[in-house]
């Protein structure tokens, strides 16, 4: 769809001020846009790529209070931290879940069992508010209960805790863009913040650029202009332009000194942990590490192990970051270290995660893990550039807190997203109640398999109706697009038509469940993809270009 079709949906006026322009389209992006929306803002939001690619798609997927952070004494980060994920865990039961999890205790580590058993009694004190169980002593003796094959060698004990993890983030994104459109935000993907255009040392509006179809820019003016663009922060501040397109000077000191974190995501192996996850010391290293099951919607569980933490170098490209072998060995020997009869390897694994931390700019003679994991909002006005704000930093668990703090500086109304739920997430009785009657009566409704319509709650919450809905026009929409999984060709129609899917990657990637759990596609899954992707530009009346052909297939072509 060319971006002037996409302009008119939103009934765009170039000549129209809005009263916020963010840039990116991450999950602070989209919490930003959704709370502003919502307090009476006119927002314009700009992704280059699609909504969630960059780091929001590249984490841990944890909802947690930082227990690593205690040891830095980030006792306010900890603390907010917890309270945003009492929030998500109510907010979002859909995609945010409790997970157990098991920290093991060994001679050589640096933290004792002493000190974990210290960490968790302050952890539980700062989660006073907890819905979640407190953490609890596994002794030696205990070990063979828990059925979990790990090293005995120098084993001390254990603690044993809950957090909260979301497997699918992406979709996290995906609604926090719904919600703000639904109160009138525009959100576009695969559109770039090609300049921001300033006057008289005052950020005045963005020209942008449709990534998919033409390089011809456009221009949205605004009152002020937050760049969210997370590692890209400072690649983006080179941008500054005056209505000339000449470079503004001075230009904006450095922001962002990110480090690189790098998953792998295995098969079951021999000795994993069975309904909760492991937090571990590295042998080699001391720095701790996750190996999480890591189950997409109702699909078999795997597992994901990471994260790696090295300070990007200048050879480094943000936007075609790869996972090294000396990475992947790390992770993999960490394992088989901890799980002597796992013998994991390279086949065992199935796909990788690589996203950037966008910490703040330090000095490296400090070690990557005691770099602040809190966030920083910079006024640029500080610089001699007014109405231009950049935000540093940011996690997955605190992205409504930040989004409230960033909001409040151009709104005084009051903020309202820890209360009012976005539209999917509305569901308006006891979650698993709600599960269990919506699965009898969609059965009946739709004629589809049980644990079809479950894994669409577990995707789209109670917007699973509006995918199967699709398959009453036509029934062939029920068929799966894989025998490996759930995922059906109505959730391919939905997502182009109402979730701004444009792309392959887009699709398979962020839409459903199959990319989160393989990187190897059948061919016949990208057929079924790019035929409904021609099939519904073609019946929307707007043909694409070869710009937009070549992009659409991209690297599946065949």
């Amino acid at each position: 769809m060319r971006i002037e079709h996409r302009l008119a949906k939103y009934n765009f006026d170039a000549n129209e001020k809005f009263d916020l322009i963010i840039i990116g389209g991450g999950i602070n992006g989209a919490g930003i846009a959704r709370d502003a929306a919502q307090r009476g803002l006119k927002v314009l939001l700009l992704e280059k790529d699609d909504f969630g690619s960059g780091c929001s798609a590249h984490s841990t997927r944890l909802i947690h209070g930082g227990l690593r952070y205690l040891e830095h004494l980030e006792f306010n980060l900890v603390k907010e931290s917890l309270d945003e994920r009492e929030i998500l865990l109510k907010n979002y039961p859909h995609l945010v879940n409790p997970i157990a999890l098991m920290i093991p205790a060994y001679k050589h580590n640096k933290n004792g069992l002493l000190k974990l058993n210290l960490g968790m009694f302050l952890y539980d004190i700062l989660s006073s508010k907890k819905s979640l169980p407190s953490y609890q002593r596994i002794e030696k003796d205990q070990l063979d209960k828990l059925n979990l094959k790990i090293n005995p060698k120098d084993f001390e004990g254990a603690v044993y805790y809950y957090d909260a993890q979301i497997t699918n983030a992406e979709r996290l994104v995906l609604e926090n863009i719904k919600s703000a459109e639904e109160y009138g935000a525009v959100c576009l993907n695969h559109c770039e913040a090609s300049e921001i255009i300033i006057e008289n040392n005052q950020a005045i509006g963005v020209r942008f650029k449709d990534n998919l179809n033409t390089k011809r820019p456009f221009v949205a003016y605004a009152k002020n202009i937050v760049n969210l663009a997370g590692p890209w922060v400072d690649l983006v501040n080179e941008r500054l332009r005056d209505k000339n397109g000449l470079l503004v000077e001075p230009q904006l000191k450095r922001k962002i000194g990110g480090t690189k974190g790098s998953h792998i995501v295995v098969k079951s192996f021999t000795g994993a942990p069975q309904g909760f996850g492991l937090y571990n010391e590295a042998k080699s290293d001391s720095r701790p590490f996750f190996i999480l099951p890591f189950k997409i919607a109702n699909n078999d569980t795997l597992y994901l192990i990471g994260t790696t933490d090295l300070y990007l170098e200048e050879k480094d490209n943000l936007d075609k970051l790869e996972i090294t072998d000396k990475e992947i060995n790390y992770l993999l020997n960490e394992t088989n270290e901890l799980f002597p009869e796992a013998k994991l390897s390279k086949s065992n694994i199935v796909n990788t995660f690589i996203g950037v931390r966008p910490l703040p700019y330090i000095d490296k003679n400090k070690k990557e893990g005691g770099v602040t994991r809190k966030h920083f909002i910079i006024d640029h006005s500080k610089e001699g550039i007014k109405n231009y704000y950049s935000v540093v930093g940011g996690k997955l668990t605190t992205f409504r807190s930040l989004a409230k703090e960033v909001v409040g500086l151009f709104s005084s109304n009051r903020c309202l997203t820890a209360e009012k739920l976005t539209p999917s997430a509305d569901f308006n009785e006891d979650f698993n109640g709600y599960i269990k009657n919506t699965i009898k009566n969609y059965s009946e409704k739709y004629d589809i398999e049980a644990s079809i319509i479950l894994h669409l709650i577990l995707i789209y919450g109670t917007k699973a109706s509006e995918v199967l809905d699709l398959t009453r026009t036509n029934p062939l929409l029920k068929n799966r697009i894989n025998k490996d999984f759930e995922d059906i060709e109505a959730q391919i129609v939905y997502a182009i038509r109402y979730e701004n899917a444009f792309t392959i990657d887009d699709i398979i990637k962020r839409r459903l469940s199959i990319g989160l759990c393989s990187d190897k596609y059948d061919r016949d899954i990208i057929k079924t993809i790019k035929y409904h992707l021609d099939e519904e530009f073609e019946l929307i009346g707007r043909n694409r270009d070869k710009v937009l052909e070549e992009q659409l297939v991209g690297d599946y072509n065949y």
